[in-house]
């Protein structure tokens, strides 16, 4: 769960949805880095499902005492964490072999610093994976899955900029994993070195120096937001389940 913590309520975002929202953001990615190709596909089908193992924690959220706030994925525990990532992950792989590797990489670079044997089992285990799918998809190029990967972090990145921030929050508000931008990955010549500068300019837009998308869009943020009072007469679940589904429009828009 994507958690925004106010004074009064809690913006909540499922996973699946921020997933949904990067497919959608990359599908006008530029076509030079992301090319119409036999691979496109599979890697939208990756960046569309990244996080469909959270779907059902995410029907179902947990409270997190210590903060007294719906757990986010950032306090996730990390065991059930490992649970829903192999689900996640084994998921994808009944779609789509390619896209499974994909999503295979992207949860390990989440916990390939975690300690404990759990974590290690997964790492080992998802490694043994990706060599198997990678045996059966005919023409794997291991430099052009780099570019595949990054491709579904850009999704990931961008998708998260617009649920983790309140629409129109002055740059110094943003969250702290995007302040100083969106990661730049190398493997794209075309993309700046290290930050791509993004930024609110109102309530409704999304500005993105050196442009990566092939024109200006907009798309929808599906969010509830649950009463913190709701929440103490009621409890979690039982407020999530009561709380309006919320439809948050977005420009994107060049700098």
């Amino acid at each position: 769960m994507i958690v925004r913590v106010h004074e009064e309520e809690f913006i909540m975002i499922e996973q699946h949805i921020h997933g949904q929202l990067a497919k959608e953001l990359m599908s006008h990615w530029d076509v030079d880095m992301f090319p119409k190709d036999k691979w496109r596909d599979s890697i939208l089908t990756a960046i569309s499902n990244h996080d469909i193992g959270w779907s059902p924690f995410d029907r179902q959220p947990f409270w997190n005492d210590t903060k007294s706030a719906p757990y986010s994925f950032t306090n996730f525990p990390l065991l059930p964490k490992i649970v829903l990532y192999r689900q996640g992950i084994d998921s994808v792989e009944k779609i789509d072999n390619y896209a499974a590797m994909l999503c295979s990489l992207h949860y390990e670079q989440f916990i390939q610093n975690s300690e404990g044997i759990e974590a290690k089992q997964f790492i080992e285990q998802e490694h043994k994976r990706r060599e198997r799918l990678a045996a059966q998809v005919i023409g794997f190029d291991p430099e052009l899955f780099e570019k595949h990967y990054a491709l579904l972090q850009l999704g990931d990145n961008f998708s998260l900029y617009c649920c983790v921030n309140d629409p129109g929050v002055k740059k110094e508000d943003e969250h702290p994993f995007f302040q100083n931008g969106i990661p730049s990955p190398k493997v794209f010549r075309k993309l700046p070195t290290e930050r791509i500068a993004i930024h609110f300019t109102d309530n409704k837009t999304i500005t993105v120096q050196d442009f990566p998308f092939t024109k200006a869009f907009t798309v929808q943020v599906n969010q509830r937001t649950v009463c913190k009072k709701t929440i103490a007469a009621i409890g979690l679940q039982s407020a999530y389940d009561k709380a309006d589904d919320e439809r948050i429009t977005l420009h994107f828009a060049k700098e």
